[in-house]
């Protein structure tokens, strides 16, 4: 199991079609930049060649880096943070092991 960052993620999915994810109301080139990484692992879970838990736990990487960019950026959202409680449901179900909460942890604390 592994996290895929950004340089891996661009073995997957070429530059224009990341740009396809990116929202055009999001002016900061970061923000849409960890955008649409999550968005790609997000809507490609089936046709990546990886362990599921490396696919799920890379997709709560790239949210949680949205995340913390977006609060930079606009300020604390409560949306934000319950759409997070929502992906961790969803890891849960997705993977037979369970969600490794040491993992979380780890990448809430960005030591990654």
């Amino acid at each position: 199991m592994r996290i895929l960052k950004k340089e891996e993620i661009t073995n997957y999915v070429s530059d224009e079609k990341l740009r396809s994810f990116y929202n055009d109301t999001i002016t900061d080139a970061h923000l849409n930049e960890r955008l649409a990484y999550y968005s790609y692992l997000k809507s490609n879970t089936s046709s990546i060649s990886l362990d599921k838990p490396s696919i799920y736990y890379s997709i709560y990487y790239w949210y949680v880096q949205f995340k913390e960019r977006y609060f930079e950026v606009y300020g604390h959202d409560a949306g934000m943070e319950q759409e997070g409680f929502k992906l961790l449901e969803e890891l849960d179900d997705q993977l037979e092991e369970g969600v490794n909460w040491g993992l979380i942890e780890k990448i809430e604390l960005k030591s990654v």
